[in-house]
């Protein structure tokens, strides 16, 4: 068995990684995200947090095997998932690795499900304090790691696993730190949905999930609106995902479009608040246009904001924004001089291709495969984005 006595506390860094570390940052597609943050961090003079490297990393099963032990159970949960945070990108093997013994190993799911069941009796109590909130974060961070596993995700989807982040995500606390909580749990669905399989949007869509993202969108901090925007990009890349928002039976649409206007006109008010939002408002709008019924209603309820011209100032400094406006405009016809500086605006049908470019596809954008073109709208490009060069070219 680990020992977690003496020394123990020194291994975990003193000051608390940003809660986009443990949750939006593990979600597959979020490149474009951090980059937008960073943009953003540089603005305020602000730097991106590092994750500091343990000093004793530990043997993950036998941290595993700590689980069974209610007196050490606390800290050996909290150990590794401090260890899978900082190993995540730079050890993907014993990430991957940590997946499959975290599921298969004996109790442990059932162990960890017992720690979520026990945080539900504290919530219905009212007895909830910040070191359970932080102790129930260590739990979901290890569900990410298992979601994030092929081997291992649809097991935990037929487990119906998921079905107890549900709840968590729901629940009204007035406690600002549970806001930790909502937002790992919502990144444990985005990393079961981005895998685009479709038992796993089967289920989101039987579990309410879209419905969820909408509840979330009008009522959640930003963070957890980013994060829901990603699910529901991930639905709506799937035939069914989208036939089903699509729906004339189904109302939640309707819902999405007003709440997306809500949020395009309060972006409209304040660029600066999160111009990532925005880029995921249009890349939905853009999704929709693959439907029919879709594309009639983003065509009749499109935001005025995004066609009279009001964001050139952030197209400006992001132009991978303004190229995916571009396109939107180009499917709901609305592409017009005040929308866009007049010279981008000319740029645009001088290109004979502008219509077959990556940016101008329903299908291209979603893609994790596809990566993003840099297109010539006037005089910057993705590669002069103000973010770092390696994340120039990244792709969606």
């Amino acid at each position: 068995m680990a020992d977690f006595g003496c020394g123990f506390e020194e291994s975990f860094p003193q000051e608390e990684e940003p809660l986009e570390e443990r949750s939006l940052n593990l979600l597959k597609d979020s490149k474009i995200d951090q980059a937008f943050a960073e943009a953003k961090a540089k603005k305020k003079g602000g730097k991106k947090h590092k994750v500091k490297w343990m000093r004793r990393p530990m043997v993950m099963p036998e941290a595993i095997l700590e689980f069974l032990d209610e007196d050490l159970r606390e800290n050996a949960i909290r150990y590794l998932s401090n260890f899978l945070i900082e190993k995540r990108e730079e050890d993907p093997c014993n990430y991957n690795r940590a997946g499959f013994l975290l599921y298969f190993s004996c109790g442990t799911m059932a162990t960890l499900l017992q720690e979520v069941v026990s945080f539900y009796r504290m919530m219905s109590e009212q007895a909830l304090n910040v070191r359970s909130i932080k102790r129930l974060a260590n739990v979901l961070t290890l569900f990410q790691c298992i979601a994030s596993n092929n081997g291992t995700r649809q097991k935990f989807v037929d487990a119906c696993i998921p079905d107890y982040l549900i709840p968590l995500i729901q629940f009204d606390c007035t406690i600002d730190v549970f806001d930790n909580i909502r937002a790992i749990a919502l990144s444990v669905i985005g990393i079961l949905c981005q895998a685009g399989e479709p038992f796993v949007i089967d289920w989101a869509i039987r579990s309410d999930v879209a419905e969820l993202c909408h509840t979330i969108l009008a009522t959640a901090s930003e963070l957890n609106k980013v994060i829901a925007m990603h699910i529901l990009e991930a639905i709506m890349r799937n035939n069914f995902g989208i036939s089903y928002i699509c729906n004339p039976s189904c109302q939640l649409l309707i819902g999405l479009m007003q709440t997306w206007e809500n949020l395009v006109n309060l972006l409209s008010a304040d660029q600066d608040f999160s111009p990532r939002l925005l880029f995921h408002i249009i890349r939905c709008y853009i999704m929709l246009c693959s439907n029919e019924r879709g594309c009639d209603i983003v065509v009749q309820g499109i935001p005025v904001a995004l066609t009279n011209g009001t964001f050139c100032d952030m197209i400006e400094e992001f132009p991978i924004i303004g190229g995916l406006l571009v396109q939107l405009l180009l499917y709901v016809d609305k592409v017009n001089e005040e929308t866009l500086p007049e010279r981008r605006v000319c740029m645009l049908f001088l290109q004979k291709d502008a219509c077959t470019n990556d940016l101008c596809s329903p299908d291209s954008v979603p893609s994790s495969k596809t990566p993003c073109r840099s297109t010539d709208l006037g005089k910057n490009s993705l590669s002069e984005l103000p973010f770092e060069k390696n994340e120039s070219n990244m792709s969606f």
